[in-house]
Formats: C-alpha cells, structure tokens, sequence
C-alpha cells in the first residue's frame, strides 16, 4: 500500500512538472483532424478526392466556333472532393421526399391532438420556459446598446449578472423592479419582472404532464372575440393557465425540433385525413389517382451573403448617444472618444450602395424594429413615421433613414494618446442571412417543352419517378433548384457527423467552373476529353460517352436519351460521364470575357441577379455537354450557358466539396498532429 501512495505521488510531481507547460504548445484536447483515407465516414459517401494543383484552363484545339472566350492561362485550383457520377433520380428524390415529409409532420404536430402530436417532435428531457428559456433568446443585442463586458466600467449590466445568479442559485433580497435592474430595457423587464429571493422560484423545467398540456393547446394567445367574451375572462383550469403563460404547441414550436424517427403511415385513414390538403384536389385528378400536390412542396433555407458581409463601409463615430451605445468600449461621456478621421471624411458621398442618391444617409431597412411605450403605444416622430428610439428616447431614424451613415460598427478602441485601432465590425449581422423559399419538384415537362415535333411524352410520365431510371441523371432541374438540393445535404450530413460526435465539414456546393475542368481533365496536362483525347472512340471504334455522334446516330454509342450515371469508363479520379449524358451546372455566372479579368488562384466569377436584371446577368455556365449534344461541347475546355431559372432535360449536376487541409497528392503526409511538416525539401 505504501508503495502504491509513493507511485501517485511521483505521477503527480512528474505531472506538475510537465515541461509544455507555460508554453505555446496550442489548445490541448482537441480531436485531430485526419484525412480520407484513414477511415471510414471521412469521406462524403459516393465522392472521389481531387488534389490540389496548377493545370492549363481553355481551349485545348483551334477554337473552330471562332468564340474567343477560352484562352489559355494557368490556373491554381484548391483540392476538393466531386461526386464520382451526376446526382440520380434517385438520389433527388430523397431530397424531394424528405421536403415531403417534412411538411406533413409539420401538418399532424399541428392538427393531432395532444399526446398524438406530442410523437412528431422532439420534446428535450428538461423543456425550459421563462425566464430560462427568454435569456437564451435574448442575444447580444448590439442594436440596443449592449456593450462588451467591462468589469471597471459595469453600470447597467448588474440587473442581468442577478438574473444568472438567480438561475444559478442567487439568494437576493428580491426587492429590484425591472426597470431598475434592466435600465429601460423593455424587453428584458417584461421576460423576468421582479428577481425572486431563491432559485426554487424560478421554475425552468416543466414535468412531463406539463408538456402535454403544453402539446394539447395550439396557441398561448386568444384568437377570437370569443374568447375575450368569455364568461369573466378567466381561465378555468391549469392547464388553461399554463399555456397561456408558456404557449401552446406553436407558441414553442422553435424550441422543437422533428422527430423523424417516427414513420408517417399515409395511408393510415386518419392520416390521409388529416393531410388531405396536401392532395391534387378531385377536380384536378386524373382517373381519381390520388397523389401529391408537388406544387405545394416548398424548401426553406439560408445562406450567408460572405462577400457582401466582406465589403467595409464607413465606421460610425460621431458624438451622439446613438454611436456610443454601438462603440464597443466606450464610456457614457461622448466626448471621452476620439474620432480617428474627420467628419467630412465619413460623409462626402463616397459609402458604398448603400447609400440615398445625394450620399448623405443610409436607408432604413427595417432590421431596428419600432419601440414601443409602457401602455403599448407604438412611438412615432412628429411626421407620424414609425421608427425607433433608443432608451434616452431619442429617435435612432429620421423618415425611415438613418441620420448616421455607414453600416460598420466600430469596434475599435482610442487609447490616452490618441491612437485607434480601427477594428470594425457590422451593426446587423441579419442583413447577410439570405432566406430562400424554393419548390424542389424537377420540372419534367421540360421533356416536351424542350424539343418541337418530337414525341417524348413517356418520359415526361415516367422518368422522374418510375424504379427503371432510378440511376439516371436527375433533369429539370434548375440552377437555383441545384444550389438549394446542395444546402440541403450539407444540413443532411453535418447532422449525420455531429450525431457521430465528428466535426463540422465544409458545406456541399456547385463546383465552380475552374474546379470543374480541372476534375474533367483528370490530371492529365493539354487532355482534350476527360479519358485524354484526342479521340472522342477507343481502340476498337467504340464511342466513350453518350452524345450525338455521327450526324445523328444517337444509337452508336449505345445510348439514345440518358444513360445510367455510372456507365462508360470513368476518368483518371474516377469520375464518370464528365462528358456527355447530361450537362452540368456549375456555380460560377457566364461571362465571355471572365477568362481575362478573374483571378489565377481558385478562380471564380458570381454574380447574385436580381428578378429585374437583364436576363443576360442571369445566366451560369453549364460544361461537358449532353446527349443530344455533339462532340464539340464534350470538350474539356469548351464553355456555354443557361438561364439560372430554366430547366431542360439534358441538364443536370453533381457537387463538390472543399477538403480541409493542404490537400496534396501524399495525403498520409498530413495526418495527425505527430507529423511536425509535411513539406520538406531535398
């Protein structure tokens, strides 16, 4: 025994004397990152590994169009993963089903009742409510006037310290009134009002028959007069109580996530009545088939606007109540601040498009929402515009318009001799949230709006959603269709990964049209086709992609319309059908000229257009060429185009995704932390 207490002893002395400590030896605890081939889920499933690397971009054979849009340049192409084949009928539909069905728990959490709605989310173990679950949504409220945490300068902040205190155990004398702790902040006086004495008080989880009662009430707010005619207006029961206090099952429906480990049965007769308006109505059917209403399947999503957010504006800095509360380590006396550059400079005209056509004040968005007064009266300045007041009551615009120009948020701080940093940040990061609503169905008319006099009516019938093309490359689908397709699996797999407690991943995407051709040229220097070139049949005369060969013997390379995503030979990364079967979006906007102005280094060209551009800004490049195509558009470095809003039956796509790390051809080289380099020079 003796022994044993000298041994823990001695580990304890060698542990207080490990030499790392003290020094620069990086965040310890952290999961290493390894690449691909050390294992499985690493890598996304049905995707090949593109390294990084320089390859020569453009026209690889005299330019017989006489198009002058694909010169030669070199170009540097960061390494990236790109599914092996384009993305199938199949694979779509998945995206199309899971939208399906997404809506439909939607509908029965909503119109089952209590215990039977309660089985299509996810209620957690410990539901919170209030005030709880407010101070989570409460934010930093930089808009507000919320200023970093000063612990010399800490007025205004103890009201909310007690409100953590509180949920934590705080022991007060619970005499504090909203107003006074939370210094006129609305928002957070209504959510907790008084601080109570104890934290027993405060109820932050709620019982199980407390959540079903939560379930069995749609809304917490009286919806008729009805209601409010109710006999004394009174609430009859507690449970009536609790989800007027707390909400009803829409009230708390963002605390809830869907529960998609329950099966939807549709043609479970109570289901299909309670999802009957998600069916073509009688009048539209065709032979009483009753089936979905894909007009109704609409996809929500977002995307962050990054090079929008990336452009600087001017900073805020003149001395008014207004610009202190947004100025991170200012004190409440203005004139304690020191402006680093005049005022002329911050209002001569020269912000960016955000400005009003005389280039004198930035126009009110709408992201600072009105105030209102203590009896709910919406505040309003002399004219009768509604806008917004900070807490001194001071009016933050000025006929919708912001008497401050500038959009950066000056996060800098000046220091006794006058010097600023010049740190800036954003007053709104909402601004660059994107929302998009999008209906996921594949249009598959384009069969027969694409061609005159031609009949391809079975497959507008059949091919999307009949079992024997099931393999075959998804059409009709547009380009926006294609980049919400891509949101969707990156939300797909990273919940896939952090389930299996793994790290985030770079998101699924459109390849850009660089990262494009340098995949279809399988590293291969000058190859005219993806295989090499420079012909388009092998050795034994067999054609090695599906186009239209030989003035239009579709047949000869033994397919007519698509094929199976999988067939021919894949290229040297074991990609299959970079050329032909169906063209393929990419995400980079068409221009004739981008050869000549973009960068060498992970070349690319975007352009967002708008529903009024001129549609010539709203076209994106499509590559590879298609079944109907001739052997032209199967080269590697030919270019052309399509409209972002239309789709046609001989375009489809695949994605790619960005590898973490170096990304050279020797990936073992960079594996783990215990690799000290993995260049090294000889």
């Amino acid at each position: 025994m003796r022994k044993v207490v000298v041994f823990a002893l001695a580990v304890v002395l060698f542990a207080a004397c490990d030499p790392v400590d003290g020094n620069l030896v990086g965040v310890k605890g952290r999961t290493n990152w390894y690449p691909d081939v050390l294992g499985p889920g690493k890598v996304p499933y049905g995707m090949v590994y593109i390294p990084s690397g320089a390859f020569q971009a453009g026209q690889n054979d005299k330019d017989i169009m006489g198009l002058y849009t694909t010169r030669n340049r070199t170009v540097s192409i960061q390494a990236f993963y790109m599914d092996a084949s384009e993305i199938s009928n199949n694979e779509y539909r998945q995206f199309v089903y899971w939208v399906r069905d997404s809506i439909a728990r939607e509908k029965l959490y909503r119109r089952q009742s209590g215990d039977d709605a309660e089985q299509w989310v996810n209620v957690p173990e410990d539901f919170f409510r209030d005030p709880y679950r407010s101070i989570m949504d409460i934010g930093s409220d930089v808009l507000g006037g919320n200023n970093a945490f000063d612990p010399l300068n800490s007025e205004g902040i103890e009201g909310l310290d007690k409100v953590y205190l509180a949920i934590l155990g705080y022991r007060g004398d619970g005499t504090a009134k909203p107003k006074e702790m939370f210094k006129g902040s609305k928002k957070l006086a209504d959510a907790f009002g008084a601080i109570p004495k104890k934290r027993d008080e405060i109820d932050i989880t709620l019982n199980s028959d407390e959540v079903s009662a939560i379930i069995s009430g749609y809304g917490g707010e009286k919806n008729s007069k009805a209601d409010d005619q109710a006999e004394t207006n009174k609430d009859k029961t507690e449970q009536e109580k609790l989800i007027k206090t707390q909400g009803g099952r829409i009230d708390n429906r963002k605390y809830l996530q869907l529960n998609w480990e329950t099966p939807i049965e549709y043609t479970d007769p109570e289901i299909a009545l309670l999802l009957s308006d998600m069916y073509v109505s009688k009048e539209e059917r065709f032979f009483e088939n009753k089936q979905i209403d894909t007009r109704l399947l609409f996809y929500d999503y977002y995307w962050v606007d990054y090079k929008e957010a990336a452009k600087r504006g001017k900073v805020m800095t003149a001395d008014n109540g207004y610009d202190v509360k947004l100025n991170a380590m200012a004190k409440d006396d203005p004139s304690s601040r020191r402006n680093p550059l005049s005022k002329n400079d911050k209002s001569n005209g020269m912000h960016r498009a955000t400005l009003t056509n005389d280039g004198s004040m930035v126009m009110y968005d709408g992201t600072l929402k009105p105030l209102y007064d203590d009896q709910g009266n919406l505040l309003v300045d002399t004219v009768g515009v509604y806008v917004p007041k900070d807490d001194k009551n001071s009016l933050l615009v000025k006929e919708s318009i912001l008497e401050n120009p500038g959009q950066d948020l000056d996060l800098g701080y000046t220091n006794s001799k006058g010097q600023h940093n010049a740190i800036r940040g954003h007053t709104d990061r909402s601004r660059y949230i994107i929302k998009e609503r999008i209906n996921v169905y594949p249009d598959t008319l384009c069969w027969v709006r694409d061609f005159t006099y031609s009949y391809h009516d079975p497959m507008a019938e059949n091919y999307f959603w009949h079992t024997a093309y099931d393999n075959y490359p998804v059409v009709g689908v547009t380009w926006c269709q294609a980049k919400a397709f891509s949101v969707w699996r990156t939300q797909l797999y990273h919940s896939w990964l952090l389930a299996g407690g793994d790290l985030y991943v770079n998101d699924f995407r459109l390849p850009s049209e660089m990262e494009w051709e340098r995949a279809a040229r399988g590293d291969l220097e000058l190859s005219q086709y993806p295989w090499g070139g420079p012909y388009i049949r092998n050795a034994n005369g067999c054609f090695l992609a599906n186009f239209k060969p030989m003035r239009g013997r579709y047949f000869e390379d033994g397919g007519f319309h698509t094929v199976k995503v999988y067939s021919y030979n894949p290229n040297a990364y074991g990609l299959y059908c970079m050329a032909g079967n169906v063209a393929e979006w990419c995400n980079s906007a068409f221009d004739e000229s981008s050869y000549e102005f973009t960068h060498d280094l992970n070349t690319e060209y975007v352009y967002d257009a708008k529903d009024d551009d001129h549609p010539v800004k709203k076209r994106k490049v499509i590559r590879g060429g298609s079944w109907k195509d001739v052997g032209y558009y199967l080269q590697n470095g030919t270019r052309t185009f399509e409209y972002q809003d239309t789709a046609k039956c001989y375009i489809g796509f695949r994605n790619v995704m960005t590898h973490l790390g170096r990304g050279g051809k020797d990936l073992d080289a960079e594996n783990g932390e215990e690799i000290q380099m993995d260049i090294q020079l000889k």
